[in-house]
């Protein structure tokens, strides 16, 4: 593990929520759209793998996008992830309404964004992140970047991050090593 700017462990240490950005995120950011009109979007195994590690170690999932879509509602439903607010322009309240729901203050949640109608969540949080291709003005006023792209394991690596920092790797890899 990379070494961290001096306070990051300590803010990793408090986290028990994950929220996602999803385009950009969780996918590249690319949307195709077939002649029929359908959305394809194209998700990393990995970063979803991330996602069911961090949930099985108790620390929960939730994701947060400006657009609606149904492709990333099955993506949602296929993690698990039941926390999923689409069509939120404002993701501010979207992050209030998920603290309000989990009882957890901004601090006990991390955030990670790629474009500027994140940063007012990315503000909020208690460990920001942006990822590798995330537009500059993110990059510049986060935690952390990843040195993946959205949609390129950038999720896993933050996955991995938090469960190492708060020292749970171990424990989620016996299961695999056993």
């Amino acid at each position: 593990m990379a070494a961290l700017k001096e306070g990051i462990a300590e803010k990793i240490k408090r986290i028990k929520l994950l929220i996602l950005d999803a385009d950009g995120v969780m996918t590249d950011g690319s949307i195709i759209y077939t002649d029929e009109g359908a959305e394809i979007k194209a998700f990393n195994v990995r970063d979803g793998h991330g996602i069911k590690l961090l949930m099985r170690a108790g620390i929960g999932a939730a994701i947060i996008t400006a657009r609606d879509s149904l492709v990333m509602a099955h993506r949602a439903r296929n993690l698990g992830i039941t926390d999923l607010y689409q069509g939120r322009l404002d993701k501010t309240a979207a992050l209030d309404e998920i603290l309000k729901a989990k009882t957890f203050n901004p601090l006990q949640a991390a955030y990670i964004g790629d474009d500027i109608i994140d940063l007012p969540v990315l503000r909020r949080v208690g460990f920001s992140i942006a990822v590798a291709d995330a537009v500059c003005e993110v990059r510049e006023r986060v935690d952390y970047v990843t040195s993946a792209s959205g949609g390129r394991g950038a999720i896993r690596e933050v996955v991995e991050l938090i469960l190492k920092t708060q020292g749970r790797w171990d424990e989620v890899m016996k299961m695999y090593l056993e």
